[in-house]
């Protein structure tokens, strides 16, 4: 940095003491370069106000810093940009004032039927850009399963319970004080403060979410109903026996083309185990006890 800017002055403030990546890089091609432009003034001060329009900082003087069509892209929030109220009143921006608390990313307790993709504590910043993008996907097929639990289960809402997501939360923030995220730095990753605790990020690795994300654990919701529990089951007749076009034997079968009831032996699936060349160990592996039901679960547990 200091090659590229030439200047102790420009060198003051954007060099920090911080250890590398507790704060989000951002790597601007010429960012450094243009700083020390004839036509840029470089202003140190703390943001003084936001109106709709502009942005201004304390300093010597009173300034305007950023205009309109530039505002947007600068406020990085986890609230939305619109009043979010709760069925108490409370309004999302006044429950995560002081810390952010979701669920897995994607929910928040005490908000029914409010769902957003890449909320607080998903791996938004655990590799590159391109986790964005698999972390919306997962996001994505979990609310999917949700929304069709709901439209078929005669639900009326449904809210991750808090007691889910203190439980959710302990173990998160244990895991951060081993992790850079936790130094004394000031970033968005922290609610803009340097104390605050990690709550942006996921606690683990993107393969880590995705594995996390592929079972939604109904025992973590609130789920409220339209009446009784059981409308679901409709009018006692099956819809496959009120299909002309379908097998209405289809259960009986040669062969078992159902998925695996095992988590552990779908996920090898799923991840193509046994593909990759290489040592079959892994360092720090050791094997697991599995129990399965029956049949090819248990034999191929057994070959294993």
């Amino acid at each position: 940095m200091k090659d590229k800017l030439q200047d102790a002055y420009l060198e003051e403030k954007p060099i920090s003491n911080w250890v590398v990546r507790c704060c989000r890089l951002t790597p601007g091609v010429n960012y450094l370069e243009s700083l020390g432009k004839g036509n840029v003034e470089v202003v140190y001060g703390e943001i003084n106000s936001i109106t709709q329009t502009d942005l201004y900082a304390t300093t010597e003087r009173n300034i305007q810093l950023i205009s309109s069509s530039a505002l947007p892209a600068l406020i990085c929030l986890s609230t939305p940009r619109f009043p979010l109220i709760g069925p108490t009143g409370t309004t999302l921006a006044d429950e995560w004032k002081d810390e952010t608390k979701a669920y897995m990313g994607l929910a928040v307790p005490e908000f029914p039927n409010y769902f957003t993709f890449l909320g607080p504590n998903c791996p938004i910043c655990n590799g590159p850009v391109l986790v964005a993008i698999i972390d919306v996907k997962c996001q994505a097929d979990y609310m999917l399963k949700m929304m069709n639990r709901w439209q078929t289960s005669n639900i009326h809402s449904f809210a991750p319970k808090m007691e889910a997501v203190e439980d959710f939360i302990k173990p998160k923030d244990h895991f951060m004080k081993k992790t850079v995220w936790d130094e004394e730095c000031r970033s968005w990753y922290k609610n803009n403060s340097a104390s605050a605790k990690a709550s942006a990020l996921w606690p683990g690795s993107t393969l880590h979410y995705m594995e996390a994300m592929g079972e939604v654990m109904y025992d973590h919701w609130d789920i409220k109903y339209n009446g009784n529990q059981f409308a679901w089951l409709g009018n006692r007749y099956s819809q496959t026996a009120l299909d002309p076009t379908a097998d209405w034997s289809y259960y009986i079968c040669n062969e078992d083309y159902s998925p695996y009831l095992s988590t552990g032996k779908q996920r090898e699936i799923t991840t193509k185990r046994g593909s990759q060349a290489g040592s079959k160990e892994v360092p720090g592996w050791a094997p697991k006890l599995y129990f399965c039901k029956h049949g090819k679960d248990s034999e191929d547990y057994q070959k294993d």
